[in-house]
């Protein structure tokens, strides 16, 4: 999705998630869209806070960075756009749609764990009870290859 083509500057920087979010964010603002730069730097942040970004918790970003990631954060106002596209990056695998348990679970596989995490997994969970409550079914019913790929059928 457009939201992750911060991932380009790893290449050059190595794969972080403040490169992923930033690179993003610095690349669109350049172009002059503003909102998807918003999108780049919240996308995986359902708490607004900084300890959402595993780098700030692991203590792999500058100075710099943490402080301009705060003050974002501290500023910014989600609206549904921005939950919503929270939620779909929650649902997603390569692959496509899966249980959001199992994207969970594949992200802490691959980044690790800490004490974050699981304010940000119910923040993610209340982002999907939300959207369900407003859709009133549940969100599967609408995704395609739910199950496929959630089992690998």
């Amino acid at each position: 999705m457009l939201h992750d083509f911060g991932r380009r500057d790893s290449l050059k920087y190595g794969i972080t998630t403040m490169v992923h979010l930033l690179g993003g964010y610095n690349y669109s603002k350049k172009l002059g869209y503003d909102l998807l730069a918003k999108i780049c730097m919240t996308h995986s942040c359902p708490t607004k806070s900084i300890y959402d970004i595993d780098d700030v918790v692991n203590k792999n970003c500058t100075d710099e960075e943490y402080k301009f990631v705060e003050d974002y954060f501290n500023k910014v106002e989600y609206n549904d756009y921005d939950k919503l596209i929270q939620l779909c990056d929650a649902l997603a695998l390569h692959n496509g749609f899966t249980l959001i348990e199992k994207r969970l679970i594949d992200v802490a596989l691959r980044h690790g764990v800490n004490e974050y995490n699981v304010p940000k997994w119910k923040a993610f969970m209340e982002l999907k009870n939300y959207f369900e409550e407003k859709m009133g079914k549940s969100i599967y019913s609408i995704l395609p290859g739910v199950i496929e790929n959630t089992f690998n059928l």
